[in-house]
């Protein structure tokens, strides 16, 4: 069955996407221009999940920081929503070209893009030397995903320019945020394996990336789309004004075996290298895997026909969901999916239809239908993110719970493990592995 879209939404919304974008650059500072409450979530986020190398140890108490090293804001009122905020903004900007970033974004706050000031012209009138780009509206309530791809977008246009000095067998890899549960790790996996293609990666669109490299964007031969949802239009604008073609647009992305085959199959073709080094990965996965899932299925056999349930992003949960299925064994008794992705949405629809008719499958759940359908459906192992885990608390018997996706920022993770790609396979077993 398919429920409505939940009016209740427990993800973060366009305006934390289009501060992501932002924060997603190391120089970069991102200015709210709204009231002090909207700054807090996102500031500290910013600062726990990345590190600027521009940001030093200093006076944060001051105007506009309130304490925080990332996010300042103009802390509207009543009487800015009457007179407006120009001189608010103006006195900000000052202040942080200051400190001395790379590239400044303003971003409206829903309130204050009702008010109608022309940030363009605030920032021009203001005088200051740093690149800044005005973000008018984020949306109000649009998605997180819609958000980024919308700001970055915007970022792009300001900062880069047509160029014909191709750097030869190079990449832009788009759509992950800094937001994304293991995005570091996520990263560094697909560079990993990018290099043994002989693949140079110029940019990680606004996910850590340094302002030269994204400056440098218009030099890749290829964009490569990592998640369909936070960056399908980000390609489709960087083909439209740079030439720049794209892959992976109509796959999933490359959580399990067969879908990070294919998803690096597709790059490989294009720059028309050799396959060797993906079929090896697969190979040596497969091998170390082996004698782990045996024991399991010798000892308890509990893998087969397991019940899980799986919320995330439509193109993580297709190609999760049809690795555990087809590889493991288990079962889905109930997949959520939170940012929809066309393309991967209807290919989980029709994978679904094939193998998996009587599947609960909803679109965003608020809590009651999360709560409802874990109920109804009792899944033995749960994917997800926090919001899942502490609503699978209530149950009587709450299943075993591995984090999939954001927000989840409970675990601290300093080791190499990725979900993406190979060695996010061995990740994966290995959590549910342990799990059971």
């Amino acid at each position: 069955m398919m429920n409505n879209f939940s009016k209740a939404s427990h993800r973060p919304d366009s305006l934390i996407g289009a501060i992501a974008a932002f924060e997603g650059i190391q120089e970069s500072c991102t200015l709210l221009n709204g009231p002090i409450g909207c700054k807090m979530y996102p500031s500290y986020m910013s600062s726990m999940l990345t590190s600027h190398p521009k940001i030093v140890l200093a006076n944060y108490f001051d105007d506009f920081y309130f304490g925080q090293n990332r996010v300042p804001c103009t802390y509207i009122d009543q009487q800015d929503f009457v007179y407006g905020s120009e001189s608010k903004v103006t006195r900000a900007l000052k202040q942080i070209e200051q400190r001395q970033h790379g590239i400044i974004g303003v971003i409206n706050h829903s309130g204050t893009s009702i008010i109608g000031d022309d940030l363009s012209r605030i920032i021009q009138n203001s005088d200051i030397k740093t690149i800044a780009v005005a973000v008018e509206s984020t949306g109000f309530t649009g998605t997180f995903a819609s958000g980024f791809q919308d700001t970055v977008i915007q970022i792009l246009d300001s900062i880069t320019n047509k160029t014909s000095q191709k750097i030869p067998m190079s990449v832009n890899i788009i759509g992950s945020t800094i937001f994304h549960y293991n995005w570091e790790n996520d990263v560094a996996e697909i560079k990993r394996i990018l290099e043994l293609l002989g693949i140079e990666t110029v940019s990680v669109i606004c996910a850590g990336e340094s302002l030269v490299n994204l400056q440098k964007a218009a030099q890749a031969e290829l964009n490569v789309v990592l998640n369909e949802e936070y960056g399908d239009r980000i390609a489709t604008y960087l083909e439209a004004k740079l030439g720049i073609p794209s892959v992976n647009l109509n796959s999933s992305a490359p959580y399990g075996l067969s879908a990070s085959e294919i998803w690096f199959k597709s790059i490989a073709d294009f720059f028309k290298v050799s396959c060797k080094p993906i079929t090896f990965e697969s190979c040596r996965v497969r091998k170390k895997c082996y004698p782990a899932l045996t024991r399991a299925s010798a000892l308890i056999d509990v893998l087969r026909g397991l019940p899980f349930a799986i919320f995330g992003d439509s193109s993580q949960v297709y190609s999760l969901t049809s690795f555990f299925y087809e590889y493991l064994g288990m079962l889905p008794v109930a997949i959520g999916v939170k940012e929809v992705g066309a393309k991967s949405f209807e290919s989980l629809k029709q994978y679904l239809a094939k193998n998996l008719q009587n599947i609960s499958l909803l679109i965003n759940p608020d809590q009651f239908e999360l709560l409802d359908c874990l109920n109804q459906t009792a899944p033995s192992l749960l994917f997800g993110s926090s919001v899942e885990k502490h609503v699978s608390l209530m149950l009587p018997n709450p299943p075993q719970f591995i984090p999939i996706t954001f927000p989840y920022y409970e675990r601290v993770t300093l080791t190499n493990r990725p979900l993406i790609g190979f060695n996010g396979v061995l990740t994966i077993i290995e959590d549910v592995l342990n799990a059971i």
